[in-house]
């Protein structure tokens, strides 16, 4: 089910003008497990995977701030790895919990755009899956990126903030110029949500797998 953050009696649907996605589990497809399974394949001691895992923790923190480049973050799970796992084991690893962007959704974008609403994303993410998400728009789609579906595009790696932290939503409504209450977020993780609303930024929750197409077709009243 999905969970407006506020009842929709109270907030006029009208007048908002500018949609802001989450990426992950919202426009695209992704299994973070995946990612988790196949990084302790290459571990250099498996049965130490909690330790490891947790030493990583603030080394994925400064890469999705962009305070890491790729190779120095391929190079800090390698000191981690056992003898002969190359970088490019890394990268299918750390790109395996990548699934899928539905052409269904791209289309939805494309109807939205159409109906006027102004469309950005803000996702925490990094230079290794901004990569794959390129590749798979230019294979699937011959298109160099999710940019022609989007106004603008908002990565956490790249303005050097990320969610929940403020200064990630802030950066958005100051750079694109829109005011946050004209405009609704949607987001699969709670504690993004709540950073949202203390900017006054209408917020739609996703949860349990609800597709975005039907959360939004339902609050925004768009008639199948």
């Amino acid at each position: 089910m999905y969970i407006p953050a506020f009842p929709i009696y109270l907030c006029k649907v009208s007048s908002i003008k500018n949609i802001l996605f989450d990426l992950g589990n919202v426009i695209i497809d992704i299994d973070i497990p995946r990612t988790r399974q196949e990084l302790v394949k290459l571990l250099r001691r498996p049965d130490l995977e909690g330790q490891v895992m947790e030493t990583l923790k603030p080394v994925l923190l400064d890469y999705e701030k962009g305070l890491l480049s790729d190779e120095l973050f391929i190079n800090a799970l390698l000191r981690h790895a056992r003898p002969q796992v190359y970088a490019q084991q890394v990268i299918r690893a750390w790109n395996a919990m990548l699934i899928d962007i539905p052409a269904e959704r791209l289309d939805f974008l494309k109807q939205l755009r159409d109906q006027q609403y102004r469309l950005f994303v803000l996702s925490n993410t990094n230079g290794l899956h901004l990569s794959w998400v390129n590749a798979f728009m230019e294979k699937n789609y011959q298109a160099p990126s999710l940019e022609p579906w989007f106004d603008r595009l908002y990565y956490s790696h790249l303005v050097k903030a990320r969610k929940p932290e403020t200064a990630s939503f802030e950066y958005v409504l100051r750079d694109a110029g829109i005011r946050p209450e004209e405009t609704l977020y949607i987001e699969d993780t709670y504690e993004n949500i709540e950073s949202a609303q203390t900017l006054g930024i209408r917020t739609l929750y996703l949860t349990g797998g609800h597709d975005v197409i039907t959360a939004l077709k339902q609050y925004l009243s768009i008639k199948p």
